[in-house]
């Protein structure tokens, strides 16, 4: 699937029969009919009417982008189209219930990289005894075959996260175990950092043509982005490792009640543009894998 993203100030329009981007400098670059989804990732970036009905003609989406990169509107044309149905093989693979074939590798990987994390922060701690525990870790793995269901292999995934934190607060100062409500500044800071996380998963799962809302591990409810969710968790540990290595600098801020603003603009900057292209990159594997009843394997590299 061909993706062209249109980030500087300008207009799409209609001209001698095709469309083309103009940029404030008055330069014309002519766009193709070669593309799946055009995206507008500006605010500065108008686009005519004229040059919607040929977009559509040409059986190509238009997606367009909020300031923080989030999708907040996807026109199609009424022809079906690749996208179509990568979300027609996405509903089947969920109505006949094969979803775990596919939520079962982003638990694995995810697992391997809570005993990668553990690692890195183990050497950094110089504690030999938490890289044995890494590997204890990692053999929740092979249980995860074993899965007879979602909530067998939510279980096992809980176990492997809980065995993860209490690690981590063992060696990181002021870390007593992950808190979900975030009432703390590192648990409060890794809520704000999945929520970075999250909206990069929900924009390259839109561009890829799935739908965000339709999970595969997570219960599916109305307006619950339960594919953002099971996607995302294989990302998770490495986002961890982000944040733990840059503790020391970020020092990290819990007031009155919230995280600082501070805090909330540095985490931001480390993790600006992070994994940005092997986020979109899996998300089309994952793709390619629905689409093709293939089994799915993550090949992402941190």
């Amino acid at each position: 699937m061909n993706l062209l993203v249109l980030s500087e100030p300008g207009k799409v329009v209609r001209k001698d029969g095709g469309i083309a981007f103009v940029g404030l400098d008055g330069k014309v670059e002519y766009l193709g009919n070669n593309y799946d989804v055009i995206v507008i990732a500006s605010s500065k970036i108008s686009v005519t009417s004229a040059a919607m009905r040929i977009i559509g003609k040409w059986n190509v989406d238009l997606m367009v982008l909020d300031w923080n990169g989030e999708p907040v509107l996807r026109s199609s044309s009424p022809i079906p189209n690749k996208s179509a149905m990568t979300r027609l093989k996405q509903y089947e693979v969920i109505l006949k219930g094969n979803g775990l074939k596919y939520a079962k590798p982003i638990i694995k990987r995810k697992i391997v990289e809570q005993g990668r994390t553990l690692r890195y922060v183990a050497k950094s701690k110089r504690s030999k005894w938490l890289i044995d525990e890494s590997y204890i870790l990692e053999k929740y793995v092979t249980d995860v075959d074993k899965a007879r269901d979602a909530e067998e292999l939510r279980s096992l995934e809980a176990l492997a996260a809980r065995l993860y934190w209490s690690l981590l607060a063992q060696v990181i100062e002021g870390f007593e175990g992950r808190d979900h409500e975030g009432r703390d500044a590192i648990n409060a800071s890794l809520n704000y950092l999945y929520g970075i996380l999250y909206s990069k998963c929900f924009k390259a799962l839109t561009i890829t043509g799935l739908d965000p809302y339709a999970g595969l591990f997570h219960a599916i409810k109305s307006g619950n982005k339960s594919l953002v969710y099971d996607f995302s968790e294989q990302f998770k540990p490495v986002y961890d490792k982000r944040l733990f290595g840059k503790l020391r600098e970020l020092k990290p801020k819990f007031e009155g009640g919230t995280l600082a603003y501070e805090t909330r603009k540095k985490i931001g900057e480390i993790v600006n543009e992070y994994m940005d292209n092997e986020i979109l990159t899996e998300a089309w594997n994952l793709v390619t894998s629905i689409r093709n009843a293939q089994p799915y394997v993550p090949g992402w590299r941190a």
